[in-house]
């Protein structure tokens, strides 16, 4: 997939749903297994602490390093 904003291509990775921050993982990494934390190779993502209700679920999203954005795709 390519960034909407600058053109070059973008990492395909997730956003788990856990007690990890919201973050980006790249596709073949796990979150950090401690809780509350920041994966090595995660980017965290603006967001505000709220407890998380449901463990497992993750969403499917891409990222540009150059530009620093994520991207997720919806269910419509």
């Amino acid at each position: 997939m390519r960034c909407p904003y600058c053109q070059e291509e973008m990492r395909p990775g997730y956003i788990p749903n856990g007690e990890q921050p919201v973050q980006w993982i790249p596709n073949g990494e796990r979150p950090s297994h401690i809780s509350f934390s920041v994966a090595e190779t995660g980017v965290a993502l603006i967001n505000q602490f709220k407890p998380l209700q449901a463990n497992g679920y993750r969403a499917e999203a891409h990222y540009c390093p150059k530009c620093g954005i994520a991207i997720a795709p919806t269910s419509k």
